[in-house]
């Protein structure tokens, strides 16, 4: 090495190690950091993530159930909840393996279970089951997103329903155990207030063509309806969602179309949209009812594929007595 390299090498180190201490860096930091990483058995810190942003339950909407009698006894207040904050998660003391309570708390609220299709009944299995249903419009195997193990994004349930089911229940019979199937729920207000008010007035005003998925068939291949509307008794903003079922584009005219365009941009957007719901209340044996229209819900992707939930969709005004 001649003095001019060795020189200019020094200067070099010099300069370094001055703006490194300047950041508060110490000398050489970068080197050390490259010989660490360079001997074998050194492993690399793992990637923390930020913290993930969870759903608070609102206050007086989680209850225990000690017995299937008190459960049914306490239906005015899952009834005052539900109405209240569009979300109730009931922890039953009792087994109950056909997720009868469910439905006798439906009934018990003075609301009307709904049937899935012509040929399925009021409950349905959330749960992996690769061999699909019979369609009532094909004869043939349908395969429902409910079924599978990807990603069910965000949505609201019936949202091909002529008259969606203004509320549903979630029987969790077995969590994903293996860290995938995450429930997550995103407020309707918080959505409409990450959109510009012109995006909300022409979501107000728009008709889709929504398609009706085979497995849900009930007569009609597709319906028409807004995916905005404003409840005239509470004026809560209200939802009705489902990407995939809509025509692509979705409509003839571009401006609503970049609508639609911005709002699905909006909802991948995992920092501006929506939040985990608590393990420690989406576990076994939790009866969670919610209103359809004032929430979008979502799962990720299943890793275990016992993952089992129950489901109902229900019509009516839950009555407090």
């Amino acid at each position: 090495m001649n003095h001019y390299t060795l020189r200019s090498r020094r200067r070099t180190v010099a300069i370094e190690s001055n703006t490194s201490a300047s950041l508060g860096v110490p000398p050489d930091y970068s080197y050390l950091k490259s010989l660490v990483k360079s001997i074998p058995g050194v492993l690399n810190l793992p990637t923390i993530k930020k913290a993930e942003k969870y759903f608070n339950l609102p206050l007086g909407t989680h209850f225990r159930a000690p017995s299937r009698e008190m459960g049914l006894q306490m239906k005015s207040l899952f009834a005052h909840a539900l109405r209240e904050h569009g979300i109730v998660a009931i922890e039953l003391g009792f087994e109950d393996s056909s997720s009868q309570f469910m439905l006798q708390l439906v009934e018990a609220m003075g609301c009307k279970a709904d049937t899935h299709s012509s040929n399925q009944g009021a409950l349905w299995d959330v749960t992996y089951k690769p061999e699909g249903v019979v369609s009532a419009k094909s004869g043939g195997v349908a395969h429902s997103r409910s079924h599978g193990v990807g990603e069910f994004a965000w949505h609201t349930d019936g949202s091909f329903e002529e008259n969606p089911q203004r509320f549903f229940g979630l029987h969790i019979l077995h969590p994903d155990k293996m860290g995938g199937g995450i429930f997550r729920v995103l407020p309707a207000e918080d959505l409409v207030a990450s959109l510009g008010p012109a995006a909300v007035e022409t979501l107000l005003k728009t008709e889709f063509t929504i398609q009706v998925p085979d497995e849900f068939y009930k007569g009609k291949a597709s319906i028409k309806g807004k995916l905005l509307s404003i409840d005239p008794e509470t004026g809560h903003y209200l939802l009705r969602f489902r990407r995939d079922i809509l025509t692509d584009p979705p409509s003839d005219d571009p401006v609503v179309n970049q609508v639609v365009e911005d709002l699905n941009n909006l909802l991948d957007d995992p920092a501006k949209s929506g939040s985990r719901f608590p393990d420690s209340i989406f576990k076994e044996n939790v009866v969670l009812l919610m209103d359809n229209a004032r929430f979008l819900h979502m799962r990720t992707e299943i890793a275990d594929k016992r993952r089992h939930l129950r489901r109902v969709r229900f019509h009516g005004k839950p009555q407090v007595d």
